[in-house]
């Protein structure tokens, strides 16, 4: 076979084949495209179906709807003649009731019922039962209660239904006025109780302040009682009946008679920290040697109360002052007293020894008092002795013998000087020396001394009783003897120029100057 003829076979292979694999892609994009029309033509049937579904499913939805509709609707116009759940009137359940079966319950209830009156027991602290009233004991019944039902239909928002099914939502009323009582009747009732006779019952007590104790003072409280405010009961109690109330407490609404003060009233609490503040005072007082003590157990001996007001007897505190000075004084006091020759003399006391400043120290104390203060102190006083107690004079003071005309002076216990001396003249009328205790005024250089004959020009002035005194007496020459009888001075003590020097340097105000007659 030529080579020509092989090639055209060969070609004519190839066409073949060619021609085989387009019908063979031809009949497969047929196929494709049948079988996007059979999808196209499943996907029309499919939509058909699922819009029916639709539409039968909205119509169930709307006839559902229409019929809940009806429901809450039918069930709206059923509580719009009965009264919705959970519905309580004068505290009886009128749950899906009407106007009428309401009444019906009510008048019921008003033929049984009972209030119970508490109040103050016995006990103090204690509540109890002081009666319960009956319907038949005063005559009570319900009136006009199926239109006030009606009216409280009315007002009833019956759509709301369903919230009071699931909202658990209470509805109360109480019908005001639709009860009435015998006001009388219950009056008679309240008076046949023990609790409202007058005779059982205790009058309340104001808080008050106690007696002073060792704690001082304190508060006791007010008792309450159970006097009834008999007005204020009847009114209380009345209005429970009338609201079918089946309590009342009568402590709860007030119709006790209270204590006009209490514990906790300002004043008395005042009152009470001002006393203690007072009784809290203690002053220990040194009085001329001796131990004083004023404290709570003698200040609340001069407090009182007049009302809420505390006082402080201050007459008293300045008795008290002046009881203990003359007590504890010895100024104007006569005294022993034993001269250096062994003499014991009882003389009379002249400006010496302790005095209090009775007006001074009364006025300190009470300002103490009013303060509370606590401290040790002396009283105050306007003449002071060299020693502290009866025995004031000590052991340092001139002695003047006005009989021998002699004058010792003593220096802690020793005689430290002698001097005769010259005093007042004994047969000039006014002019003799008084004997007694007296203090030392004060002293001074260079005085002169005047009286009504005389002016007289001295270097020591030691006076002591007013313008009696010691001093120098240069125009003298001789002292002592019986120089005073006739020839005295006009009552001071003549002393030698030296002496009176020497006595000067010792003495000092208030030192103590002794003078005597035997």
């Amino acid at each position: 076979m030529s080579q020509t003829k092989i090639e055209d076979q060969k070609q004519a292979q190839k066409s073949t084949v060619r021609t085989q694999e387009e019908e063979a892609l031809q009949q497969k994009t047929e196929t494709l495209q049948q079988d996007a029309e059979a999808q196209k033509q499943t996907g029309k049937t499919s939509g058909k179906k699922k819009k029916k579904r639709r539409r039968i499913a909205a119509f169930a939805v709307s006839v559902l709807l229409a019929l809940l509709f009806l429901a809450y609707g039918g069930t709206a116009i059923y509580y719009q003649s009965h009264f919705l759940p959970n519905t309580y009137i004068n505290q009886i359940n009128c749950s899906n009731l009407d106007a009428s079966q309401t009444a019906l319950l009510l008048d019921r209830q008003a033929q049984s019922y009972t209030l119970e009156v508490t109040g103050r027991g016995k006990t103090k602290g204690q509540q109890e039962v002081l009666g319960v009233i009956e319907a038949q004991d005063i005559g009570f019944t319900s009136q006009g209660t199926e239109e006030a039902l009606q009216t409280l239909l009315a007002q009833q928002n019956s759509l709301l239904w369903i919230q009071a099914v699931l909202g658990g939502k209470a509805y109360r009323h109480d019908l005001a006025g639709s009860y009435t009582f015998e006001e009388e009747l219950l009056e008679e009732t309240l008076k046949s109780w023990e609790a409202f006779q007058e005779k059982n019952m205790t009058a309340p007590q104001n808080a008050y302040i106690s007696e002073y104790s060792e704690k001082g003072y304190e508060i006791i409280p007010e008792t309450e009682g159970t006097l009834l405010d008999s007005d204020a009961a009847v009114k209380s109690i009345s209005e429970a009946v009338a609201a079918g109330e089946n309590a009342v407490s009568l402590e709860e609404t007030g119709c006790y008679v209270e204590a006009s003060v209490k514990a906790e009233d300002a004043q008395l609490t005042e009152a009470c920290s001002t006393m203690n503040t007072w009784v809290s005072t203690y002053i220990t007082y040194d009085w001329n040697g001796t131990q004083i003590v004023v404290d709570g157990e003698q200040i609340h001996e001069w407090i009182s109360l007049e009302g809420e007001e505390p006082v402080l007897d201050e007459e008293a505190v300045e008795e008290f002052v002046a009881d203990t000075a003359r007590e504890l004084d010895t100024y104007g006091k006569n005294r022993k007293f034993t001269t250096v020759l062994g003499t014991e003399l009882t003389l009379p006391s002249g400006g010496y020894g302790w005095r209090t400043d009775r007006e001074g120290e009364s006025q300190e104390l009470i300002q103490l008092i009013y303060q509370g203060s606590v401290l040790e102190k002396e009283p105050l006083y306007t003449s002071r002795g060299a020693n502290k107690g009866s025995d004031d004079i000590g052991d340092s003071y001139v002695e003047i013998d006005l009989s021998n005309q002699h004058l010792y002076l003593f220096w802690e216990g020793e005689i430290v000087l002698e001097s005769d001396f010259v005093s007042g003249d004994m047969t000039k009328s006014g002019r003799m020396t008084p004997p007694g205790v007296f203090g030392l005024t004060y002293k001074t250089r260079n005085a002169v001394l005047r009286g009504e004959d005389y002016e007289t020009p001295v270097n020591y002035w030691m006076p002591f009783n007013g313008n009696i005194g010691m001093h120098d007496a240069t125009w003298r020459s001789s002292f002592g003897g019986s120089i005073y009888i006739t020839n005295g001075s006009h009552g001071c003590v003549n002393l030698p120029l030296d002496k009176a020097a020497q006595i000067y340097e010792y003495v000092s105000t208030g030192f103590p100057v002794i003078c005597y007659y035997y």
